[in-house]
């Protein structure tokens, strides 16, 4: 693991530091910045990918017909010139703070790691459908192994449906329906505009982590229900 200076984090957000000195940080505001920056600059992709059919919104999207862009792809548009110069199996120290004042948690992983929590963020605060359930992913972060995931999802989802295992059993099947089609799409858009693989990989990643992650969670259903 780097020597790092831990005062340099004290935004919310993820931070990248590479084995030769590099830096790369996508912290929330960051995003944001860039985010808007992007949406003022119609150049910034060409006539033919935004005429692609794939880059166009998911059919599911409640914003489809009037979109100007999908807002999920916000998280990684911005930094493309930045991430394509790795790929995903290079090493990174991820440093991560989950909110102002939180501690840091700090891991030694790939680029595709990493950037894990920028695919999760894409599809639980800026995708319009995956936007309905980030309540159900509060206090979960990429760092944290699947099976914490799991039960950090089923908890927030058992509490929100008030314990009713009909309705969270409808809703889980529905999020998993949604959420897993609308990463299907983002895989396709970034193929048509990626040069390497590292965000690419991070959402294949992030799809494959969500589906065995949605299956923990349906066992969990499954136990509680047969108590």
């Amino acid at each position: 693991m780097n020597s790092l200076n831990l005062t340099q984090y004290d935004e919310p957000g993820l931070y990248l530091e590479m084995p030769n000195g590099d830096r790369v940080v996508l912290t929330r505001a960051l995003i944001e910045e860039k985010a808007q920056a992007m949406l003022n600059n119609p150049d910034l992709l060409s006539p033919e990918v935004r005429a692609a059919a794939d880059y166009q919104a998911c059919d599911i999207c409640p914003e489809r017909e009037t979109a100007q862009i999908c807002h999920a792809i916000m998280t990684t548009l911005p930094f493309f010139d930045e991430i394509d110069r790795y790929m995903s199996y290079d090493s990174v120290t991820a440093v991560f703070r989950e909110s102002e004042g939180s501690s840091l948690l700090i891991r030694d992983t790939t680029m595709q790691g990493a950037l894990q929590y920028v695919s999760i963020l894409s599809l639980m605060h800026y995708c319009e459908v995956g936007r309905k359930y980030g309540a159900f992913f509060e206090g979960v972060n990429p760092l944290m192994p699947q099976v914490e995931i799991a039960s950090a999802v089923y908890k927030n989802m058992y509490i929100a449906c008030e314990g009713d295992l009909a309705i969270l059993t409808d809703t889980l099947r529905t999020m998993q329906e949604e959420l897993l089609q609308t990463a299907k799409c983002q895989i396709k858009r970034l193929q048509l505009i990626s040069k390497r693989d590292a965000f690419l990989n991070a959402f294949v990643a992030t799809e494959t982590t969500t589906e065995l992650m949605l299956m923990q969670v349906q066992k969990m259903v499954t136990g509680t229900a047969s108590r």
